[in-house]
Formats: C-alpha cells, structure tokens, sequence
C-alpha cells in the first residue's frame, strides 16, 4: 500500500473531508436543482407549449455534454497544475452559470448559463483526485462512498431547494446556489492546501491530454465490456429521459407547480440511496451480481410501465409508484455495474475500462434529455415513458445474454 505522506511530505495528512463532503454535494446539487423550476422558467421565454419539452431537452444536453468534455480536460489540468486551483475555478464557474440563469432574460442567457456550469462541474474529476492524493489505499473506498452518498443527498436536497426557493421567486434557488458556491469557495481557498506535489505533476501536458474520446477506445475493445456498456447505455437513456419528461408530465397531466415536482426528484434520491445503502449489500450475498443486475433493470421496466399509464389515469400514486420502482432499480443496477465490468476485463485494464464506460455514459445522458424532449412534445406522456419500458426490456435482454471470456459475467452469478 502505498502512504500519501511518503509521496508528497506536502500533503495535508489527512483530507479535509467537510471542505471535499460540501465541493462534492455542490456539484451533484448543479444538475438538479433546476429540475422542478426548469418547465416554469422556460415557459417564460418559450409561449408554445408543444416547444418548451424540446428546449428543456437541449437545456439538458448541453450540460451533460459539457460536463462529458470538461471531465477529463479539468482532470488533465489538475495533473498538470494542481488540484487547488482546478476546484477553485470549477466553484467560481459555477456561481457565475447560476447567476446568468438566474437573471435570465433570454434563452441564450438560460443556454449560457447551463453551459458554463456544466464546463465547470467536471471539476469533480479533480476532487477524487485530491483524495486518491490525501487518503491511504486502504481508506480511499470508504471516503469515496462518503463522496457518493454525498452526490445522492445532492440529487434529493437540489429538487428540495429548487421547490421550496421557487416561491420566492423562480430565480431565487440560482441565487441562492451562487452564494453557496462563493461561500465555499472561500473557504476553500482559506482551509485548503495543495495536493500535489510538483514533482508528482505531469511533466509533458500537451492536447492529447484533452480528448475525452480516448476515454472510449478503452470501454469498446473487449467484447463482454462491449455489451455491457450497450446495457449501461440503454438503461441511462430511459433514466435521462424521465429526468425531462417526468416534471413536464407532472405539470401537464397532475397540474403541479414546482413544490410539488419537487418531492418526486427527491424520492429518486431517496429511493437510490435506500436501495444501495441498504438493499443491495443483503441482495449481493443471496443472489450475486448478474442477478442483482437483473432484477434492477427489471424493475426499472414495471416502473416505466406504470409512469407510462400516469398520463391516461392521471393518478399521482401511479406516479409515485413508478418513480419508487425506477430509482430503486437505478440504484440496484449501477451499484453492480462497476463490479460487472470489473470482472470483464483484466487487471491492467481496469482503469481504462472503468473510465471509458463513464464517457459512454456522458453521452448517453446528452441523447436522453434531447430524445424525452422531442418525444413529449410529439406523442405525449404514455408514448414517451412506454418507449422508456421498452428500451429497458432491451437492456435486460442484452444483460441476460452477455458472458465475460471466462464464462460468466462474475464468479458470484453461478452462487
């Protein structure tokens, strides 16, 4: 195992975990927080009703996208110069997107806005950078799940914050976020030391160092990782798309306002949290991965089923029930998938791997939004989730089918 102080004698001994906790939870809170407010806010600005699920879809993408390129670029960037200044900018970039969508005034200025808040929310590449830096080997598992546990609370206190603020105002939860961010940032810069030593930065910094699509070499070369990236990409479509259609659905068909939309994303974050907190260390010991696996995606196509018939019956519960069974399969599935795809490729290539499946699935959260967008405003609801059902059941069938060289998917799929 290797000591971070024999490394760099300049590194904190220990990591400044509340500072890395709120950085983390900021980042997780920037993608969610618009959710509730997102279809009031662009009604504004976008009158045609049959427009508004296209635009909040391009709203999406850019992020997602932006956040896809900027990922690796800030990770490099922090290689080469410091993991410090790369988070001190990714917080101040992020003030400034929640400041101009805040003031908005435009569609360009809302595009804007979203845009350089999701070139900034990379920044977390830098941050697990800082604790692989900081934390001993032995201790860096239990301080990324602190990390992922945090970005699951971001998801479910971000809708909170958007619902409860929107009543002040639908740009009060941006500036709200923006204070939160300056604020951290100071601290920050008071409380947070460098990482990094300059001996252990990287030398030759050149632009190969900035192209995310070498991230996806890696996740296509193996034929078992192949299919299961395929099944990843055909699960966070669906996910991605309710991300869109799930709020405009809710205010169409339930006539909800953005307090209400808010509980149903903060059940999603409930839900995941539960479900890999809790349910899923039981679930691995009796049944393995490969069956795990299975039985999230088979949730994830009854809860797409049943969010599909929300339109037609117009019940909340359904709505609830399908968002329960969803979010609970997401948490179950990709709680496994790293684990599959680690049983898939050989020692070597694990990092390779791991970080190729992770551009895919960038990509797939840019399709998602811009696919649930342009569906809802042609077909509706139930055409939009039902087709959501369908790509999942796809999924499933893939995943069933799939074997790694050796045989099967994990050494606990035949227990």
């Amino acid at each position: 195992m290797t000591d971070p102080a024999a490394r760099n004698p300049s590194a904190p001994k220990r990591p400044p975990i509340l500072f890395l906790l709120a950085t983390a939870f900021l980042f997780s809170m920037g993608m969610s927080l618009v959710f509730p407010v997102l279809p009031f806010v662009v009604a504004k600005y976008v009158p045609d009703v049959h427009l508004q699920p296209t635009v909040i879809g391009w709203l999406g993408a850019i992020y997602a996208l932006l956040t896809f390129f900027s990922s690796p670029v800030l990770g490099a960037l922090s290689d080469a110069y410091g993991r410090r200044p790369v988070l001190m900018i990714s917080l101040l970039g992020s003030a400034i997107g929640y400041v101009i969508f805040g003031i908005g005034g435009s569609l360009a200025m809302l595009f804007l806005g979203r845009g350089i808040d999701g070139l900034t929310a990379g920044g977390l590449s830098a941050l697990f950078g800082y604790v692989a830096d900081t934390t001993p080997e032995e201790d860096r598992g239990k301080v990324f799940g602190q990390i992922g546990a945090t970005v699951g609370a971001g998801f479910i206190i971000g809708p909170a914050i958007g619902g409860l603020l929107s009543h002040l105002g639908l740009n009060a939860p941006f500036y709200a976020a923006a204070i939160v961010c300056v604020l951290n940032l100071l601290w920050g810069y008071f409380i947070l030391p460098e990482s990094l030593s300059s001996e252990r930065r990287t030398r030759h910094f050149d632009a190969a160092h900035l192209n995310p699509l070498k991230q996806l070499r890696g996740a296509l070369e193996l034929p078992a990782v192949r299919r299961l990236v395929t099944v990843s990409v055909l699960f966070i479509l669906p996910f991605s798309l309710m991300q869109v259609a799930l709020s405009l659905m809710a205010r169409d068909t339930l006539h909800w306002g953005p307090g209400e939309v808010s509980t149903v994303f903060m059940v999603v974050g409930v839900c995941d949290i539960v479900a890999q907190g809790m349910l899923l260390p039981i679930l691995l010991n009796r049944f393995g991965d490969r069956r795990v696996s299975q039985l999230g995606l088979t949730m994830g196509v009854i809860g797409m089923a049943l969010l599909a018939l929300v339109a037609v019956t117009g019940q909340a519960a359904l709505l609830y029930a399908g968002v329960i069974l969803f979010a609970s399969g997401e948490g179950i599935f990709n709680a496994t998938l790293a684990s599959l795809l680690s049983a898939s490729a050989s020692e070597e290539a694990q990092g390779r791997v791991q970080g190729g499946a992770q551009g895919v699935q960038s990509l797939a959260n840019v399709a998602g939004p811009l696919a649930g967008g342009a569906m809802y405003s042609r077909l509706g609801g139930t055409p939009t989730f039902a087709a959501g059902a369908v790509v999942v059941a796809l999924a499933l069938a893939v995943l069933t089918g799939t074997r790694t060289p050796g045989g099967e998917l994990h050494p606990e799929a035949t227990s």
